[in-house]
Order: C-alpha cells, then sequence, then structure tokens
C-alpha cells in the first residue's frame, strides 16, 4: 500500500501571513478567553473607525451595540463551560458599532482555536450595508406593486360612496330646519371633516403607487422653499416650545421640481421630529451643494430610531405611532426619487435623527 508522502513544503512566514491577513477586504478580530482583543487587520481599523492601539488588549464590547453585547459575551461563556458550539462555524446577521456611535449590519463567520490550551476567537466581519440597501429597495418596488393591484379596486371603490356622502352632508347642513339645531350641524361637519381626511388619505395611496400626474415642476431656489415650508410650521414649533435653527447655504442653489410636492416632504419630516421630541428641543435644517446636487439635512436632538426601525421607516403603512397611517415618509420617498434625488436616515439611538435629501440641480 503506497503511503501518502508528507508535504514538504516550506510553511509561509509569519510576516507574510500577516501581510495576507492585511490585504483581507473583510474585518478579522481575534479575542480571548477574557473578551479582550488580541489581534485586528486593517480592514477592522476602516470598518469600526477605532486604531488598533484603541482595539488591543481591551475588551472588544465597544464595537458591538446593545443589546449584542451580553449576547456575545454569553456565547463566549457558554463555549467555554459547555464546548458547545452554537454560533461558532455559522454566518449569521447582527449589527457593528463604529467609534463614532452608528450601526450598521454586518455578517460575521466565528471560528476557535485552541493554542497553549487557551482558546480563542476570531470573527471575520463583513459589512452588508450596501446588500441591505438593496435589498430595501427591492423590498419597497415589491411593496409598491403589491400595494398598486389592490389600489386602483379599493380607491375606485371606495371614492364614489365618499364623495356621495360627503355631498349629501353638506347638502343637509345647509337645510333651514337645522340652522337651530348646532349639535346636528356639528355631527354633519365631523362627517364632512372625516369624508375629506379619507379622501386625502386616498390620495397619499395613490402618490405612492404612481407619481402625480399633476406634478408641476418648475425652477425653485431651495433656500425659499425651506423658508415658506417653515412659515407653515412656526406656530406648532412655538407651540412645543421647540427651537429652529437655520444654517442655509449663502449662495442661491436652484432645483428643479413640484413645490407643492416638496414642502410636503419637508413638513412629513419636521412634524415627525415635532412629535419624536418629548420636550423642549432643537431641530436644525441646513443646505448644501456639491457635485451638481443639493443637499437637505433636517437633523433632530430627539430619541433617535433604533436600527430595526432604520430598515423598516421608508415601506408603506409602517409606522410606530397609535394613530400613523404609515404613509408619510413612503410618500416622501417616492417624491424625491421622482425628482431624481434620493432620501435616506441616519439615527443613533438616545442622539436623535437625521434626514439626508439630495437633489439634482436645475441647470439651464
Amino acid at each position: 500500500m503506497d503511503i501518502p508522502k508528507r508535504s514538504t513544503a516550506k510553511l509561509p512566514s509569519e510576516s507574510i501571513l500577516w501581510d495576507i491577513l492585511e490585504s483581507v477586504s473583510d474585518a478579522v478580530i481575534t479575542i480571548d478567553e477574557e473578551h479582550k482583543v488580541l489581534l485586528c487587520n486593517k480592514a477592522a481599523e476602516q470598518m469600526f473607525g477605532f486604531s488598533r492601539a484603541e482595539l488591543i488588549g481591551h475588551d472588544v464590547s465597544p464595537v458591538i451595540p446593545n443589546p449584542h453585547q451580553t449576547i456575545h459575551r454569553d456565547y463566549v461563556e457558554r463555549y467555554l463551560n459547555t464546548g458547545i458550539p452554537r454560533v461558532i462555524g455559522k454566518a449569521r446577521e447582527c449589527y457593528g458599532l463604529r467609534k463614532d456611535g452608528t450601526s450598521f449590519p454586518v455578517e460575521i463567520s466565528y471560528s476557535v482555536s485552541k493554542t497553549g490550551g487557551h482558546l480563542y476567537f476570531t470573527a471575520v466581519i463583513r459589512d452588508i450595508s450596501r446588500r441591505k440597501e438593496m435589498e430595501k429597495e427591492v423590498r419597497f418596488v415589491e411593496r409598491l406593486a403589491d400595494v398598486g393591484k389592490a389600489v386602483a379596486h379599493v380607491a375606485h371603490e371606495i371614492r364614489k360612496p365618499l364623495m356621495l356622502i360627503g355631498g349629501f352632508a353638506r347638502q343637509v347642513s345647509r337645510c333651514d330646519a337645522l340652522k337651530g339645531d348646532e349639535k346636528d350641524r356639528k355631527k354633519l361637519g365631523i362627517i364632512v371633516e372625516e369624508v375629506r381626511r379619507l379622501e386625502k388619505l386616498l390620495n397619499g395611496v395613490r402618490l405612492i403607487t404612481r407619481p402625480s400626474t399633476s406634478s408641476r415642476k418648475e425652477s425653485l431656489l431651495l433656500n425659499q422653499l425651506l423658508s415658506e415650508a417653515f412659515d407653515l410650521l412656526e406656530p406648532a414649533l412655538k407651540d412645543r416650545s421647540i427651537e429652529l435653527q437655520m444654517d442655509l447655504a449663502a449662495g442661491p442653489i436652484m432645483i428643479e421640481g413640484d413645490p407643492d410636492q416638496l414642502k410636503q416632504v419637508i413638513l412629513n419630516i419636521v412634524v415627525n421630529a415635532i412629535e419624536a421630541i418629548p420636550d423642549q428641543g432643537k431641530i436644525r435644517i441646513s443646505s448644501s451643494a456639491s457635485n451638481r446636487e443639493a443637499h437637505l439635512t433636517i437633523a433632530d436632538n430627539g430619541p433617535g430610531i433604533p436600527p430595526e426601525v432604520q430598515e423598516n421607516i421608508f415601506d408603506p403603512f409602517f409606522t410606530t405611532k397609535s394613530d400613523g397611517t404609515g404613509l408619510g415618509l413612503a410618500i416622501s420617498k417616492n417624491i424625491i426619487e421622482d425628482h431624481g434625488g434620493s432620501l435616506k436616515v441616519r439615527s443613533i439611538p438616545g442622539e436623535g435623527a437625521s434626514f439626508y435629501i439630495s437633489l439634482p440641480f436645475d441647470i439651464p
């Protein structure tokens, strides 16, 4: 029987292995049994924003957001006590935490090695932010398609009886027989107002499923549009004792768009910010221009948005409010994209939320 010969190939030196590790695009972090970082590559520094000096020799927790910190430590402790792996050898999705406090989705593969009687745990971490964004876009389009199929039928079935109810209620309210009956007139007024609200809801659903055919795009000054929008919001800001800070670009920024639709986007985002701030707070509006794009940021110092909510925040009918429809931000995203721009959110729980709008320049 032939006996396989032992390979005589020279093993790579430590420097070669380190060069290979440094060239890997995924982050690699190794910790010991006490949860302290022993090794990390250049990709880990870039991904998390920490230097090696800030990581090596320290607890790995700063790169893990809550509640995953406790869960991760429990996994390590369980393996040390039982030797039974639960996540080791498997890839799983969770979140990483950057030095600036922002969290981002990652895919992690764990492995364990034993040297000199000690166990070492290695995580290979891949930033999947772009993949998640693409998945969200696909889900958004799919949900729009599903909603669109139902909207045409529902709108047709509901709009006509709504118009009849509203019309009859207005006719009855004008009858001489009701002039002295304030209670019944008030009830009819409620019916008329509710009909108007439902018609507005139907129009909102229509805006989600397809661009408005009545859109009237024209050349606009971004700062002027912002000023007009916030004139409408001034009473609400004063009622809640919320300070509005404006940091607008010095020069004129021209965009092309429907002023009513773009004001609706601004109002939707700011009203959400007002409702999110539990007490006195601040909302900061800034505008700028770069790379032939206009940029608008609306930031608040409210409680922030959890990562799992951020993932679904632009989905139609997704809402965290007991009386919300889940249409405001979905409509806003559709309007901005219909204008050739983008709408994104970034939030650190406990430190407020920021919405970023980009729109192309109006080029003569």
